[in-house]
């Protein structure tokens, strides 16, 4: 494993960056990447390798993969292959532009949260308009693959789990436009299902299928889409969250993060404007009035989810790519998939107009189905009352509400805050029926959930709480000398 080099604040610049290639040129450059000369993907050894990391640093602090040879489909196929390139919290801050000295090794939520508060202190974002460039300046067109050449099974794709159904693409984002809704760029799996065609699995309640369904019920036949590979952190992490509204064009909302304007290229087959610097766009066609079985994949949740009896697909009619392209793969429910400060930033400047007691809200994504808030509580039963407000989120089975001075980037603090501070009863508020995740194995009926709120605040006495309520220990020794951390840091820093 890569270590961080000396002085390499004066050859890798800060980030936000222009393409995947300069971010993870600043990673391996920072330290704790793993190159792999040659792993065989047909015994699933890089899907066994990821679960171990992740049981060995856990998911904030596992390394980035950088596979230069797989084995797929009984040949041995060229990378690079980039695996858990978001995970570590170090990582995160380098994606959003935190200056490389100001990052401790090892203190990964420390680090992810640098990265957040750099997200906050940017305030309102203000989408960037794009800036469309000349096709011989944009590096994903230096191959371009036309016609029978096409063979999308060319390039190092994997099957994940021995469960799914073939081989998939699972870090694309699919560029679609409507005249009506706006432009949607989301991330979306895609099964491989031969040389020249992919499916497109946008679920029923995200913006991708609403996109298509809207097109199919106007009578069009066909959707001109782009499928575009190994996009850039900020860039990858809007496509793969809910930062932007419906119809809100996504690549100028990253833009906004960036600080710069994001360059578009024109399509070979369409007028979809797409970023130029990623490492693949796949253009084609989806018909809208045939459909295909699709999946099953392993899901977000960590369990095989369910095969669809229709869903949308794509034939490929150009692939263009640059040199010797980065093919990017996210083992779903094993490794972290995307930058998510920016995303929780928004969401927390959001909720905060209508809720100013809210101090911090979280989805952590190695908790799925989890909800962490943390509120300024001046009232009995507004922690309940603050929870309920997030009953639209389908993600949300389990919402944990506590105090502000408990960090809820901390799963351990957060759950034992659960264990000391929360009565179930008064404490807990069960919703026999809300919406829910349209993953989540555990659901009866899918986009259903009943869901639990848990009051782990400190209780007041009308809320059945102890008077006085007990201070913390750490309080305690805060209290008697303001300064020690600073003092113990000082003196015994070597050793942290």
């Amino acid at each position: 494993m890569t270590k961080p080099e000396t002085g390499i604040k004066s050859r890798i610049k800060t980030g936000p960056y222009d393409s995947l290639r300069e971010y993870m040129d600043a990673i391996e450059a920072h330290g704790n990447v793993i190159r792999i000369d040659k792993i065989d993907q047909d015994n699933y050894e890089l899907t066994g390798l990821m679960y171990k990391l992740i049981d060995k640093h856990g998911w904030r602090g596992a390394p980035a993969l950088i596979v230069d040879k797989v084995k797929v489909s009984g040949e041995w196929m060229e990378g690079p292959i980039i695996v858990n390139q978001y995970g570590m919290g170090a990582h995160e801050a380098i994606a959003v532009g935190v200056d490389i000295d100001h990052l401790e090794e090892g203190l990964h939520i420390e680090n992810y949260k640098k990265a957040l508060q750099k997200m906050i202190d940017m305030g309102e974002i203000k989408p960037l308009k794009t800036n469309e460039i000349k096709r011989e300046d944009a590096p994903s067109k230096e191959i371009v693959i036309e016609g029978d050449d096409i063979n999308v099974l060319d390039f190092p794709f994997l099957q994940s789990n021995p469960a799914d159904n073939g081989r998939f693409i699972n870090t694309g984002n699919l560029v679609l436009v409507d005249p009506e809704m706006g432009k949607n760029v989301g991330t979306y799996r895609m099964q491989i299902k031969g040389p020249r065609k992919i499916g497109i699995n946008p679920e029923r309640n995200q913006d991708g299928w609403k996109f298509l369904m809207a097109k199919r019920e106007r009578g069009e036949e066909v959707a001109e889409a782009a499928v575009v590979l190994g996009t850039d952190p900020i860039i990858f992490a809007m496509s793969s969250s809910k930062t932007a509204r419906t119809g809100q064009d996504e690549l100028e909302i990253a833009g906004g993060f960036k600080g710069k304007a994001v360059d578009v290229v024109k399509c070979e087959n369409s007028e979809l404007l797409v970023p130029a610097n990623v490492e693949m766009i796949i253009e084609g066609e989806i018909p809208l009035n045939d459909m295909e079985k699709e999946g099953p994949f392993g899901e977000m949740y960590g369990y095989m989810g369910l095969p669809h009896e229709e869903q949308f697909y794509m034939n490929i009619k150009t692939i263009t790519h640059r040199k010797k392209p980065l093919i990017v793969n996210q083992f779903t429910g094993v490794t972290r998939g995307f930058v998510t400060s920016p995303g929780e930033a928004a969401s927390l400047r959001g909720f905060s107009k209508f809720m100013p007691e809210l101090t911090g809200f979280t989805i952590p994504i190695n908790h799925v189905g989890f909800i962490f808030i943390s509120i300024d509580k001046t009232k009995p039963h507004q922690a309940i009352e603050v929870a309920e407000k997030f009953n639209f989120l389908p993600i949300g089975k389990i919402v944990i509400v506590v105090d502000k001075d408990v960090d809820i980037h901390n799963t351990t603090e957060v759950f034992s805050t659960v264990g000391a501070r929360w009565q179930p009863y008064p404490g807990a508020k069960i919703i026999e029926e809300g919406p829910g995740f349209f993953l989540d194995p555990s659901a009866k009926t899918r986009g259903k959930s009943s869901k639990i709120i848990i009051d782990a605040t400190r209780q007041l006495p009308e809320e059945n709480g102890p008077s006085p309520y007990p201070k913390l220990n750490r309080e305690h020794l805060v209290e008697h000398d303001p300064e020690i951390f600073d003092l113990v840091k000082e003196k015994w820093g070597h050793l942290l």
